[in-house]
């Protein structure tokens, strides 16, 4: 499976046509996850007894970089203390208020040359950051994702909500299915991950939820971008 990237303006230049790479994640893997990619090869060892060695290393690790050393984790990362504050001058000693201690971590030589040779790499199209609405609730029927009171107060959550109410273009909108939208006047709470509003007076019917905010930054111009809730509400005739 190859390593899937798109590219995106490279706001680190002054040159507008110069892009960079941005690898898309296609999903993650935990320790137990790679225990069984083990088993799947063909290993002697079972995977209980993998899942027990690999448990006593965690804690091998923790106490030697306790220690003040550096660990190679087998080829694959390199591990080491490090403090982090400001210090106020050369006679100034460790203080857990202004100071704490951490931990950094490299991926190891040996496995960055094993990924560099044998991975490949895909070009997939350029997905822009956009709103993301989730969930609506409803206070005034106490319902999710299904019915809308008008006059009462709604929910909605989910990433990337916020917007500028000083735009006469973004927002929150109601988009009726039989034509049409309204937006919404009254916000209570307007933040990335929740809108809180009063529910403005609406026809019955089916509608969708659309936030409209603009996203961008760098040497490209901030553009509109629409999110819309996938579940269709219904507002009852009053």
């Amino acid at each position: 499976m190859p390593i899937n990237y798109a590219l995106f303006e490279n706001n680190i230049t002054a040159d507008p046509d110069d892009y960079a790479a941005i690898v898309q994640i296609s999903g993650s893997a935990d320790g137990d996850d790679l225990v069984q990619d083990i088993v799947d090869q063909g290993t002697t060892v079972n995977k209980p007894d993998i899942l027990a060695v690999t448990a006593a290393l965690e804690p091998a690790c923790q106490r030697r970089v306790e220690q003040g050393q550096r660990v190679n984790y087998f080829g694959m990362m390199d591990f080491f203390p490090r403090i982090k504050g400001v210090f106020t001058g050369p006679t100034d000693s460790f203080d857990p208020a202004r100071h704490g201690i951490d931990i950094g971590a490299n991926p190891g030589s040996e496995l960055r040359e094993a990924v560099r040779v044998g991975a490949t790499v895909e070009k997939v199209e350029a997905v822009k950051p956009s709103p993301n609405p989730i969930e609506y609730r409803d206070i005034g029927s106490d319902t999710t994702n299904d019915t809308v009171m008008v006059g009462n107060i709604g929910q909605l959550s989910g990433s990337r909500l916020k917007f500028d109410p000083a735009e006469a273009d973004e927002g929150l909108y109601f988009v009726a299915d039989a034509g049409g939208d309204t937006k919404v006047v009254t916000i209570q709470k307007n933040k990335p991950a929740q809108l809180v509003f009063l529910v403005p007076t609406l026809a019955a019917g089916t509608y969708h939820l659309e936030v409209r905010a603009r996203m961008g930054s760098g040497t490209s111009a901030r553009e509109l971008r629409i999110g819309r809730l996938d579940a269709a509400l219904t507002v009852l005739p009053s």
